[in-house]
């Protein structure tokens, strides 16, 4: 699949970050695939990193997520990408081997 088609993808859920820390959005994130990619396996999920816009520095949550979408939470992610505008990031999970969808 393409990233124009990922990131034009009806995301089934939305994760929004605003106003975490980087452990809270780690925690947070990775509870969130992990429910998703159980039962959601070949769909897209939307995580909302904001811009940084009211950070003192560069964005922090859009590095944090990158680096767990593939690192540690590789494993449940079939591709991803940025979405139009920034601030937020496009996950196709991955499906479990031997699982189709109808």
């Amino acid at each position: 699949m393409s990233v124009a088609e990922l990131i034009s993808a009806i995301p089934i859920a939305t994760l929004d970050l605003h106003g975490r820390t980087a452990a809270e959005a780690e925690r947070r994130v990775e509870s969130f695939l992990r429910s998703h990619a159980a039962t959601s396996g070949g769909r897209v999920v939307e995580i909302v990193t904001g811009k940084g816009t009211r950070s003192a520095g560069p964005a922090v949550l859009p590095g944090v997520v990158r680096a767990q979408v593939t690192g540690t939470l590789a494993p449940l992610v079939s591709e991803w990408a940025g979405a139009m505008g920034g601030g937020a990031i496009r996950v196709r999970l991955r499906r479990k081997r031997g699982h189709r969808r109808p």
